[in-house]
C-alpha cells in the first residue's frame, strides 16, 4: 500500500500553494493550511522520481523535442487503456501545459472580437486567455438543481447559433464543480456545436481522477471523424505534476496537428518532464487506483462532518476531480465575508466569485491531501461558521 497519509513539507520549495499564501491572500495568518491551488499534497509516484533522477544522472539538460516513437506509444497506450480511446501518434502535439494550449487555440482559431463559449462556474484563466487576445467570453451558465449541475441546452444553443461565437472551451470532467458527463449530455454538446460551425477545445485534464464506478468519456471518442476538436491531457493532475509543464494535446485536425509540432505553437518540453511522463503512463497505474481510492474517502469524510457540524451547508460529492464544491449560501455571507472569516481562521481556499461567474456562496477545497488535513480543515471550518461562532 502506498502511504497517502505522510505529511511532506513543503515550505521553502517555491511551492505556489504553501509559499505563495501571504501573497495571495492578505486575510491569512501566518499558520495556515493550504487546500486552494489543484496539485496534490501527495508524493509524486516513486517511477516517476526514479525515472526523473535516471535522467538526470545523465547530466546534461539541453533542449528537447518529442523524438522518441516509443513516447507516442505510451501516451496512445494510455488513453487506451484508461479511456478505451483509440488514438493515432500523428494527432497528439506537445504544449508546456493546457493554459498554454488556451492561449494557442484563441490567437489561431479565432479572430480578434469573435466570441469564445464557456460553462460557469469556470477555471478562470478560461476567462483571462479569452480577454488577453481580445475576443469576448460568452457565459453559459449551468444550472443547479437538487445538488447537481446540469447543462442548459437551450441557453448554449442560442449563443451556439449566434456567427460571432466560434469556439468553445468545454471543460470535462468538470472544474470546479466535479461533474463527469455522461454520453447523452456530450453529444448534445457536440450537435450544438458542431450545427453551427463552432470548435470545441476540450479540457480533459482532470479525466483519471474519477469517485468509485464512474467512467470518463473523452469528447473526441465518440467522433472520431470530426475534425474540429482538440482535447488537452495532462499527467500533472493525475501523479501531481503540474510543475513539470508538459500536455499532451489530441489534435483531430491531421493538418494542424503538423503545423502546430512544426512551428512548436505550445513551446518545447523539458527532458525531466518526458521522462515523467513515460514512467507515469507505463509504471503507475496502480498508483492511480490507490489514490482514486483515498481520495473518495476524503469526501465521504468531508460529507460526514459536514452533515455533523455545519448542516447548513450542502453538499454533494461529485463524480469526478478532487476538488470539493460546496455550497455555503445558507450563511447568509457574502464571498468576501466568507473569504475574510474562513481566511483568518488559518484555512486557505478558493471562493466562488474566483470562478468567473455563476459560483457565488460557495467554496472550492482541494482534498488531494492526507486525512489528517482534511480533519483539521474540518475543524478550522466548523469553529468559523458554526453556531457557536460570534
Amino acid at each position: 500500500m502506498i502511504d497517502f497519509d505522510e505529511i511532506i513539507d513543503r515550505t521553502g520549495t517555491d511551492s505556489l500553494k504553501y509559499d505563495g499564501g501571504p501573497v495571495m491572500n492578505p486575510y491569512l495568518p501566518d499558520e495556515y493550511l493550504p487546500m486552494w491551488v489543484a496539485d496534490m499534497d501527495f508524493a509524486c509516484p516513486q517511477p516517476v522520481l526514479d525515472a526523473m533522477k535516471e535522467r538526470l544522472d545523465r547530466r546534461i539538460l539541453g533542449y528537447s523535442m518529442l523524438l522518441d516513437p516509443g513516447y507516442f506509444k505510451i501516451v496512445t497506450g494510455w488513453f487506451w487503456r484508461r479511456h478505451g480511446w483509440r488514438v493515432d501518434a500523428d494527432s497528439i502535439v506537445f504544449s508546456s501545459g493546457v493554459v498554454s494550449a488556451m492561449h494557442t487555440a484563441v490567437e489561431r482559431l479565432t479572430k480578434p472580437g469573435d466570441g469564445v463559449l464557456l460553462n460557469t462556474p469556470a477555471y478562470h484563466p478560461f476567462d483571462d486567455t479569452i480577454k488577453r487576445f481580445g475576443r469576448t467570453p460568452v457565459y453559459s451558465p449551468l444550472l443547479y438543481r437538487d445538488g447537481t449541475y446540469t447543462i442548459d441546452y437551450e441557453d448554449l444553443e442560442r449563443k451556439a447559433k449566434d456567427p460571432r461565437n466560434t469556439l468553445f472551451f468545454f471543460c470535462s470532467p468538470h472544474n470546479p464543480t466535479g461533474r463527469v458527463w455522461r454520453e447523452e449530455e456530450l453529444r448534445q454538446v457536440a450537435r450544438l456545436c458542431f450545427a453551427n460551425g463552432v470548435f470545441v477545445v476540450c479540457d480533459e485534464i482532470h479525466s483519471d481522477i474519477l469517485r468509485k464506478g464512474e467512467t470518463h468519456i473523452p469528447l473526441a471518442k465518440l467522433y472520431p471523424e470530426e475534425t474540429r476538436i482538440i482535447t488537452c491531457t495532462s499527467p500533472s493532475k493525475t501523479f501531481n505534476l503540474a510543475g513539470n509543464q508538459l500536455a499532451n494535446l489530441v489534435v483531430a485536425d491531421k493538418a494542424l496537428a503538423r503545423e502546430w509540432r512544426e512551428t512548436q505553437a505550445c513551446g518545447f518540453p523539458n527532458p525531466l518532464s518526458i521522462a515523467a511522463c513515460k514512467a507515469a503512463y507505463t509504471k503507475c497505474d496502480e498508483w492511480v487506483a490507490q489514490m482514486n481510492a483515498y481520495v473518495d474517502e476524503n469526501f465521504a469524510l468531508v460529507k460526514r462532518r459536514l452533515r455533523v457540524d455545519l448542516p447548513k451547508a450542502k453538499f454533494s460529492i461529485g463524480q469526478g476531480t478532487y476538488l470539493a464544491w460546496i455550497d455555503l449560501r445558507g450563511f447568509g455571507l457574502t464571498d468576501r465575508q466568507l473569504k475574510e472569516r474562513i481566511s483568518r481562521a488559518g484555512l486557505f481556499i478558493e471562493f466562488g466569485d474566483e470562478f468567473v461567474a455563476n459560483g457565488e456562496g460557495f467554496v472550492r477545497i482541494n482534498l488531494a491531501c492526507p486525512r489528517t488535513l482534511v480533519e483539521k480543515a474540518m475543524d478550522i471550518l466548523a469553529s468559523c461558521l458554526g453556531e457557536t461562532h460570534s
